[in-house]
């Protein structure tokens, strides 16, 4: 799932228009498998990511078991994690 910055509060007040993030998870098991994240805050908000990887946290429950901050750019990750095609 590919998220776009713009399309959340927060990049969108910033007036991204390039910055993104691309999350891949395997859909039979919801493992996240990787990430991309190319604009403003990407070495911040790619460690959660890691983390999650790491643990083997589940894309729903990362998704799901947390809040999220409104508006700030965490939100592109939640969204993506929530746009994954999941089984």
């Amino acid at each position: 799932k590919t998220q776009p910055y713009a399309d959340i509060a927060y990049g969108w007040a910033m007036e991204d228009t390039t910055g993104f993030a691309k999350l891949l998870a395997d859909p039979s098991t919801g493992q996240l498998l990787g990430a991309h994240i190319i604009g403003p805050q990407a070495s911040s908000l790619i460690q959660p990511v890691i983390q999650a990887m790491s643990f083997g946290l589940p894309v729903a429950e990362m998704a799901r078991g947390q809040y999220w901050i409104h508006p700030a750019m965490p939100e592109v990750i939640e969204n993506a994690l929530l746009g994954l095609p999941l089984d």
